[in-house]
Formats: structure tokens, sequence, C-alpha cells
């Protein structure tokens, strides 16, 4: 879908349309840049080195990715199909209108996960935070749409619901964490019958219900409803 997606923004654009191979570099290079410390991302292209005992970035030759190709796949990547409009003035339009943009990212992964991964004995369910260094204060909306301040935590930013294999690690279900009232409007019937922590937890191991697995969760999941 990515892919597809972002080509579909470079067309428009009147660019040439990417690929999985491109969008697969294209990713390395983001990976590859966070082991260099320049002042721009123009700088990770010179072929001059800064100091003789490290070479030169030179990301060109090394990657075979121009700075310009790079810079337009950045502008035109896609992660979700993008809702047309924009939002309006209401904040929880807002917020559905910026969660949109990567919602189905994540329900891919979901739904990969769950027809692909077999997990060992035990899931572990935990809740992660994505870090946030942008804007804040008032202006915070401005680039995340749902932004938590937790004292318990060491870091604040947007907090996402997981599920884990406990033997392997890898992660195998995300819920984002959204405000009360848009997570309220998507539950289904049967899990607006149930407590917040056991709804979280049923779309968590739903995939895996019934298999004998044991679920270690803490005591947000914890109730003797969920249990």
């Amino acid at each position: 879908m990515t892919t597809e997606l972002t080509s579909a923004a470079l067309v428009s654009q009147l660019l040439r349309p990417t690929s999985a191979g491109e969008e697969l570099n294209f990713f390395g290079i983001l990976t590859l840049a966070t082991h260099f410390q320049l002042e721009s991302r123009a700088d990770l292209w010179t072929r001059a080195p800064r100091s003789k005992h490290m070479p030169a970035p030179a990301f060109g030759a090394r990657t075979g990715t121009s700075c310009h190709r790079l810079n337009t796949m950045w502008s035109a990547l896609r992660f979700s199909r993008q809702p047309t409009g924009g939002p309006s003035t209401d904040d929880a339009s807002g917020e559905r209108y910026r969660w949109a943009l990567i919602n189905e990212f994540i329900s891919s992964i979901n739904d990969h996960r769950a027809a692909h991964v077999t997990p060992g004995d035990t899931i572990c369910v935990e809740g992660s935070m994505v870090k946030w260094y942008g804007l804040g204060g008032a202006w915070i909306s401005n680039g995340i749409p749902m932004y938590f301040s937790i004292d318990r935590k060491p870091e604040n930013g947007c907090e996402i619901q997981n599920a884990a294999c406990g033997r392997s690690g890898i992660m195998l279900r995300l819920h984002l964490v959204t405000t009360a009232a848009d997570q309220h409007a998507h539950l289904s019937a049967d899990d607006s019958r149930l407590l917040h922590g056991t709804a979280v937890l049923h779309h968590l191991v739903g995939p895996w219900a019934g298999t004998g697995r044991i679920v270690c969760a803490d005591s947000y999941f914890a109730s003797v409803e969920a249990a």
C-alpha cells in the first residue's frame, strides 16, 4: 500500500513512480543517516571528508540515490489513504484526520502479523510511548493527534498499546491510544459492554484467543472480567 500511494503522489508531481525495492532502500538510508551527525541532510551527500579520521558520507555513491530523489520521496511518502478536504475546525475532526494518515498502515501490520506470525506460548501486553520532541504547549495538536504526559513514564508523546510474542519479542499487534470520545465511537457493540481494559485486551490478543497461550499483562488490563 505504501508503494502504491507514494507512487501516486510522485506521479501527481510529474515524477517517476517508486518501487518496493526503492522504498526499502529509502528506509535504509534514513537508518544509515542516524549514524552521522551533520548540520543538514544535504551534507550526507558530500564527497569531501570533514576530518582525516572520518571518511566522507558520500551517500550518493553508497546508496545509489541522489539527495534530490530522497527529498522528493520524503515529501511524497504516504502510509495510508489521505483524507480529502482536510480537517475541519473542530478538534474531533482534526484528530480523526491526522490519525487517518496512518490508520491503514497500522491495520495492515496487524492483519499481516495475525495471518503470518505464530507466537510462542506467551503473549505479553503492554503500553509503549513514541517520543515527541516537536512543537509543544498549545501547538502539540499541530504535530501529533494525541499527546500523553504520564509521570510514571520516562518519555512523553504518543502512546501505543501492543501485544508481543513473549519468546521471540516480535510485535504482534498495535492499538493507537486516541481520545476517550474517539475510542468510544469506534467500539463494537460487544466491546462497548466491556470494561475499557478488557476491550483493549480483547483487541490485542483476539486473533489468538482460545489457543491455550498465557497472556502477561500489567494492572492496566487487570480485572475479574478480563480474566
